[in-house]
């Protein structure tokens, strides 16, 4: 089983600070019309409030929080851990910031100012300049990319199976077993990429127990 959590525990990884992408926000929105369970409203209880409550510093680039909806945004806007940031300019005139976005852009077939993966190629850039080390992300692109790509040799992607593990832990821990089912129904569902990827077990009861040295 593959986890960063092996090199920093989870309790460590909440003291440190995170950059979220815009996906974290967006889980099972492609289904919120055929099953009420994946509303905003329901996904922001089930594993959102414990991830924003968990972690010290979040750090959210301008162009993700520009790709949010209203209610995502004023979910973001209530919580005083979390720090906005942009480009501030470095893009022509930083000769380091400059190969650093240049290098991802090309990895990840962008151009700037394009829409499509504008968030994640500018979160990337500002943790690879800026020594951000832990980039909170769905997308299985960029699990692989920050083990290909030297900018981000030391940028950690925290996969989704970590943030319902988080959430998992956050409510059993006030003895709130409410939650259990529909978490271990996300898990099963939206971590399956990641479960074949980093050879995880399969049900969340099996990871939350393999996962005890870390946490």
């Amino acid at each position: 089983m593959y986890t960063p959590l092996k090199k920093i525990g989870l309790k460590s990884l909440c003291n440190k600070p995170v950059m979220f992408d815009a996906n974290i926000f967006m889980v099972g929105i492609e289904n919120k019309t055929s099953d009420p369970n994946c509303s905003f409203a329901n996904m922001k209880e089930l594993y959102l409030i414990p991830l924003f409550e968990s972690f010290k510093e979040i750090i959210v680039h301008q162009k993700v929080y520009n790709e949010l909806d209203e209610e995502r945004k004023n979910f973001v806007n209530s919580y005083k851990n979390v720090t906005i940031v942009d480009e501030n300019n470095l893009y022509g005139l930083d000769p380091k910031y400059t190969t650093i976005f240049n290098n991802i852009a090309r990895c990840m077939d962008y151009e700037r100012h394009m829409s499509k993966d504008q968030g994640e190629v500018y979160s990337l850039a500002y943790a690879a300049f800026h020594n951000i080390n832990y980039f909170c992300c769905k997308e299985i692109k960029i699990d692989y990319l920050s083990n290909e790509l030297i900018e981000l040799k030391d940028v950690q992607v925290i996969t989704f199976d970590i943030i319902v593990l988080l959430a998992f832990i956050y409510y059993n821990s006030r003895k709130d077993m409410s939650h259990n089912k529909a978490l271990k129904a996300i898990y099963k569902r939206y971590c399956e990429d990641v479960i074949k990827r980093h050879k995880l077990p399969q049900t969340l009861k099996e990871y939350f127990l393999a996962c005890q040295n870390y946490i």
